[in-house]
This record gives structure tokens, C-alpha cells and sequence, in this order.
């Protein structure tokens, strides 16, 4: 298959750097810039071209690498030089042709599945195999507290003011919401399973809060929920959206991690000798060394886990060896993330499981495989 790339930018770069490794029968024919200052420049082994020389090139695909502009250039592609829109891609349609030819071999079912999948839909970040649309909520505004929120579970779930995912459409403020996608029963982002689940009574922490929209639904059946959120747009948020719960509810505005400072916290500063019960955490990749230092909290109890695993490469392995060393069984979630935030997704093109459950006490759930979780 041959591409042709468009962009030589930061974006290009990373993109290069890894298939170079990778790429088995993908052909780069060639590099294309609108800028005119780097045309007969090199980038990497290829010599760079202006849009005027599209023409010359025998191509598949021409794969537009870049990010802010790809609109721009897309419609430069299709209405002035009369590109077939069905031959212009991006760097995830790339993407999924490289990953494709990597694990064409698998003998991982969920990876096999996911292939087949891509056969008639785009690489996502979740990639279930069930097709599922983000949904738009319309936005409204609290005047009183000048503040945006929309109605999530016949609750008032706030945004930051500048929130900057807000579109209007017919006159009307909107914001795609992911939820369904995120939380779909298949995919493997999910955080909750028959046996990871909230009961009531449950002392919550949701590390990693955002909107906080994970522990809504069931406030009233939580006992006490902590929230930690670094972002202070969202811990504005937190405690509109969280305001006529202030007797259970506890917002925490710093980073998780493994050390005490002005910015940053650790479960056991933040928690002491709390008897928590469920642990839900999505840190950006610093789950390792959160966990890392939280011993004593997990010995001590007997703790329902949810834990990220798909930020860096090793997250899974790192994760599971902290948790089994605590006592815990832990088990995956369905299917395989692709990060494509990781600045390394094209060096590495690789399958991440999504989130990592843990308990020390484990009933009987499919979603537990025990005898490939516990060490033997």
C-alpha cells in the first residue's frame, strides 16, 4: 500500500519515527509541504515536495499529517486539485493500517476482533466492537452562579465557563458527550463489572474526578466520596455540581501521586485511616506511583479497584505486580485501548488494556479470569 504524506511538522515527525520500524509492506513515496521555503529539503530520507507535484506520484492514499490545519488542507486537496475524497486519510487511518499488518498473526482474540472491526470502521480510542454514538447535550446556564452545566441523570452536572468543547447549533449551546461510548458494556474503558460496583454505604475515592460524572449516579447510596482533580476549572466544577452533598462529599484540588507538595497529594495523606472501599483512578499515567506508595491503605482494606492501565506502554504489568503484592486478584477489562495521545503511538503501535479490577475477595464474576491473574 502506498502512501503519500502531506506535512512535515511536529506531528509528521512522530509519525515517522515510528513507522519507519514498523511499516512491512506500507510504502512512503513521498512528502508533500505547503511551505515553500522547505520544498527540495529533506525530511528524513525523502526529498520535499510542493502540492504541484502530487501529480507525478503513483499513490494509494495521500495521509494529511497535521492537526489544527487538516480542514484546510483537506479542502485544498479535494477542490483545487481534485483529489478523490475516498484517497485523502488521516494519521489513525494510517495507524490502523500499520497496527493491522503487526498483528495480522495475533492469536489474541479481542485483538483478531478488533481487526475485524476495523475492516468497516475507523480506529478509535475504545474500538468495541458495537458502534456507538457520542450523543450531544444541550447546555445550559445557572445565571444566579454564571455557570454552564447540562442535566445528567436528572442531575446538574457543571462545566468550566471556559470550557472549550462548547458549540452552538440551531441557536442553541451543545457539547458532545463520549459517555456512551466510554461506559458502553463492551468497551475497555469501562469501569464498573458485576462485582466492581458501587453498594450502598460504599467510602468512594474517584481519583482523576474531571465533571465528575462517574460517582453522580449513585451519591445517594455513597457514604462518604472523595474527589481529586487537579484542574481548578474542574474543581469549580466539582463543587457546583457537588454542592448539596457537602456532608459526604470531600474535593481534593491536587494531583495524585507519590509525593506531598503544594500540587500534589497521596491516597494515604489524603485519606488517613479511612476504611475505603472503592477506588476508581484515571491519572494521566501516574497510577503506578500512586499505587506505588499506598500499601498500607490496600492491606488494610478490602478495596473494589478500577484502575487505568493504557497511558504508558508497561501501565498493565506495573499495576498488576503493585496490586498482587497487596493481596488483590486483578483481572482486565474487554478489548484493547489505542492511546492515541501517547506521542510514541506510531514507535510503538500497540494494543493497551483499558482498565485493570482488583479486590482482595473475589465473588464470582466473568469478568475475573483468576487463573491467568493470580500469580502461580
Amino acid at each position: 500500500m502506498k502512501f503519500l504524506l502531506f506535512g512535515t511538522g511536529n506531528m509528521a515527525n512522530q509519525v515517522m519515527e515510528g513507522i519507519l520500524n514498523l511499516k512491512r509492506n506500507i510504502e512512503i513515496i513521498g512528502v508533500i509541504d505547503n511551505d515553500e521555503t522547505k520544498h527540495g529539503g529533506k525530511f528524513f530520507q525523502y526529498t520535499i515536495a510542493g502540492p504541484e507535484r502530487i501529480k507525478d506520484y503513483a499513490y494509494d492514499y495521500i495521509c494529511i499529517l497535521l492537526g489544527k490545519n487538516y480542514a484546510d488542507v483537506y479542502t485544498q486537496l479535494v477542490y483545487g486539485y481534485h483529489i478523490q475524497k475516498d484517497k485523502i486519510v488521516d494519521r489513525f487511518f494510517l495507524l490502523k493500517v500499520i497496527m493491522t499488518e503487526k498483528y495480522r498473526e495475533s492469536e489474541d482474540r479481542d485483538i483478531q476482533d478488533t481487526i475485524s472491526f476495523w475492516q468497516k470502521n475507523n480506529l478509535s480510542f475504545f474500538n468495541q466492537f458495537e458502534y456507538v454514538p457520542a450523543r450531544y447535550e444541550k447546555v445550559f446556564w445557572d445565571m444566579e452562579n454564571n455557570m454552564p452545566f447540562i442535566l445528567y441523570e436528572r442531575k446538574r452536572l457543571y462545566y468550566p465557563r471556559n470550557y472549550d468543547g462548547f458549540f452552538v447549533k440551531d441557536d442553541e449551546l451543545y457539547v458532545v458527550s463520549y459517555r456512551d461510548m466510554e461506559q458502553h458494556m463492551k468497551s475497555p474503558h469501562r469501569y464498573l463489572t458485576d462485582s466492581i460496583c458501587f453498594e450502598e454505604g460504599d467510602i468512594v475515592v474517584d481519583a482523576g474526578a474531571r465533571e465528575g460524572d462517574f460517582a453522580l449516579p449513585y451519591i445517594e447510596k455513597i457514604k462518604k466520596l472523595y474527589l481529586i482533580e487537579c484542574d481548578s476549572g474542574w474543581v469549580k466544577a466539582l463543587q457546583m455540581t457537588y454542592k448539596d452533598y457537602k456532608d459526604k462529599v470531600i474535593i481534593v484540588p491536587k494531583m495524585l501521586s507519590d509525593k506531598v507538595t503544594e500540587n500534589s497529594t497521596t491516597l494515604m495523606e489524603t485519606l488517613g485511616n479511612e476504611k475505603v472501599t472503592f477506588i476508581k483512578m484515571d491519572i494521566e499515567g501516574a497510577e503506578t506511583k500512586a499505587l506505588s506508595v499506598s500499601g498500607k491503605l490496600f492491606k488494610n482494606n478490602n478495596i473494589k479497584c478500577a484502575i487505568c492501565s493504557y497511558h504508558k506502554k508497561n501501565d498493565k504489568d506495573d499495576i498488576e505486580k503493585i496490586l498482587k503484592k497487596f493481596g488483590y486478584r486483578c483481572s482486565e477489562s474487554k478489548g484493547y485501548v489505542v492511546f492515541v495521545a501517547d506521542p510514541d503511538i506510531f514507535k510503538e503501535a500497540d494494543f493497551r488494556r483499558g482498565i485493570i479490577y482488583a479486590q482482595k475477595d473475589c465473588p464470582n464474576d466473568l469478568a475475573f479470569n483468576l487463573s491467568e491473574s493470580v500469580d502461580q
